[in-house]
């Protein structure tokens, strides 16, 4: 787990069935398994005790009415039978990613890492003569497709595990195929 800090593996230790499920905004205190954007809310799954410890800091009447109402109308069938098409077409669209992808390994591309189970992937930028995830590489790579190609994806090398790699969101068929190129030509040059 890349952004994991000591505090949070401590946790983990503690409770081991206990995942975050919201990367972006961990904190020892916030487990999120369906995150409505908009308004911040969160559910939490955890042991018992984890859940009595949650339950004694929260403010009493936390979620406001609209709230309420938004995340009922997300959790309604029709919303779930959208999401369940959205979550098939993102893993489609990662399945082919990752294929496409693996064609530039020659250029020093590493196999992805992770599970892969998200709407992103962790790729390793490698030295092209050892063979090994190179964080100076991967910066000067994030930097080019940002600076000079016009394409966002996160540098990640400083992270514990994620030396060297590159978070690249998965989009469309179309931003896929953008990214795919501009990394590509990046690669070449560097």
């Amino acid at each position: 787990m890349c952004n994991a800090n000591p505090q949070q593996k401590l946790w983990f230790g503690r409770y081991p069935v206990l995942k975050p499920l919201s990367s972006k905004n961990f904190s020892p205190l916030s487990f999120q398994l369906i995150d409505f954007l908009p308004s911040r809310l969160g559910i939490a799954i955890a042991q018992p005790p984890l859940i009595q410890i949650l339950t004694n800091t929260k403010a009493p009447y936390n979620i406001s009415t609209p709230t309420a109402q938004l995340a009922l109308a997300a959790l309604s069938p029709p919303a779930l039978t959208i999401m369940k098409s959205k979550l098939s077409t993102l893993i489609a669209s990662r399945t082919a990613l990752l294929l496409s992808y693996s064609s530039l390994a020659h250029l020093g591309l590493g196999s992805s890492i992770g599970g892969n189970d998200a709407n992103f992937i962790l790729i390793p930028i490698l030295d092209k003569g050892t063979g090994k995830p190179d964080s100076e590489r991967a910066h000067k790579v994030y930097k080019a497709l940002a600076e000079e190609n016009g394409v966002v994806v996160r540098y990640r090398g400083n992270e514990p595990g994620c030396k060297g790699c590159l978070r690249i969101t998965v989009g469309t068929e179309e931003e896929n195929q953008v990214v795919l190129g501009k990394l590509e030509e990046v690669l070449e040059v560097m």
